[in-house]
């Protein structure tokens, strides 16, 4: 590889390192007298997998399109970046303004019309502005009105209610700004999608309502709010890149519904009196089920990117479904004096299993399972035989043996 990808690569480290620091520093921060190297080496160790992935990642991204940016300038590969992008009906516009750029002379003039290109790849104008303004309109009167009839009825679910509400309606707005139609969602996608959602609010309100000391407090109500949304998202109107493989939607979802069902049979089978916890399940049974859900349509429809999109789905179908039940199972730990992780006895706390559940569920298995899912699509990817471009193929096609 060139001097670029390798600084592409020291910088995918970086970035992925912190960030995993970060969300650890968050999750769990040094306590008071802790050694602070130990603490940041065991974050660093912790993010290894995540950064590994990412380079995986970048390396990919390089083999398909970072190099043809070999020897552009900044604003060219801006361009080169952004009209890679693009659906397959709009690669010739792509193309035809890649070589209009080469016209354009002038630093500042070269950025401008590259800027321009970019956000018109990204965002297509599509001449929708009344619409998205009323969509807008109906968010806001959403927002105010789950607000306040939340706040009447379930005081304890007013923040998840108006964030949850807040965010559909930026999703809304966004969908609508850029799509001409409304989007052909797949039927099995959006019924379990939206049994999923439907789900965890149910459990949520259920145990908010009935048990007095379940709390839910503003971040883990934000955090809950958000996936679910992008939950209601990906059932309804699934972008374009997670849709192109119907193997990758069907196996992922069964998948994620089979690992939450997993999860209720480990929790009944377990003796709570004897102090059998759920935690080695949680902790490696998604991880496993990703990885080789990935590897499995990767290898299948002979595509890391049918791979990672069977990975997308797995993980939303169990971070749904596994949420609601971790959130059953784990009431029947607390109310027997035991906590649903590792089993140990806990003293009357019984009000921690949404806080839990959002932490184990919501966060801990989409950090962990994530890398090792592109590690599985990574190794179908390597376990493909190489196919030669064929005599004139066009360059979008990508390079010989790099399957899309």
């Amino acid at each position: 590889m060139s001097r670029s990808a390798w600084w592409g690569v020291a910088g995918v480290l970086v970035a992925v390192e912190v960030a995993y620091a970060f969300l650890l520093w968050l999750a769990s921060p040094p306590s008071p007298g802790e050694d602070l190297v130990g603490y940041l080496v065991t974050s660093a160790a912790l993010a290894g997998p995540a950064a590994l992935a990412g380079v995986l990642l970048w390396i990919v991204w390089w083999r398909r399109i970072g190099v043809r940016t070999v020897g552009l300038d900044a604003p060219a590969r801006l361009l080169a970046a952004a009209t890679a992008t693009v659906p397959a009906d709009r690669r010739e516009w792509g193309s035809a303004m890649r070589a209009e750029l080469a016209q354009v002379s002038g630093r500042r003039e070269r950025w401008r019309f590259a800027v321009g290109c970019a956000r018109a790849a990204l965002a297509p104008p599509r001449g929708r502005g009344v619409p998205a303004l009323a969509v807008a309109a109906l968010a806001a009167a959403l927002v105010v009105g789950a607000g306040v009839a939340v706040g009447r009825g379930l005081p304890e679910l007013q923040v998840f209610a108006v964030t949850y509400a807040a965010l559909l309606g930026v999703l809304a707005v966004v969908g609508v700004s850029r799509t001409p139609h409304l989007p052909r969602a797949d039927p099995l996608t959006t019924i379990m999608g939206l049994a999923g959602v439907v789900a965890c609010i149910a459990v949520i309100g259920y145990f908010l309502g009935t048990d007095g000391v379940v709390v839910l407090d503003p971040v883990a109500a934000v955090t809950l709010a958000a996936v679910l949304a992008l939950g209601t998202w990906l059932a309804l109107a699934p972008p374009r890149a997670l849709t192109t493989s119907r193997r990758a939607r069907r196996v992922g979802i069964g998948v994620g519904v089979a690992v939450a069902g997993g999860l209720v049979v480990a929790a009944r089978l377990n003796d709570i009196d004897a102090g059998q916890g759920i935690g080695l399940y949680v902790l490696a049974v998604p991880v496993a089920a990703l990885f080789f859900t990935a590897l499995g349509v990767g290898l299948a429809d002979r595509s890391i990117r049918a791979g990672l999109q069977g990975a997308v789905w797995a993980l939303m179908a169990t971070c749904l479904f596994g949420f609601a039940a971790y959130v059953v199972e784990a009431s029947r730990y607390y109310r027997a004096g035991v906590h649903p992780i590792d089993g140990d006895p806990i003293a009357g706390v019984l009000g921690g299993g949404l806080h839990e559940a959002v932490g184990w569920v919501l966060v801990y298995v989409p950090a962990a399972a994530v890398p090792f899912a592109i590690f599985g699509a990574a190794l179908a990817l390597g376990s493909l035989p190489s196919v030669p471009r064929r005599p004139g193929a066009s360059a979008d096609a990508g390079p010989a043996g790099v399957p899309g």
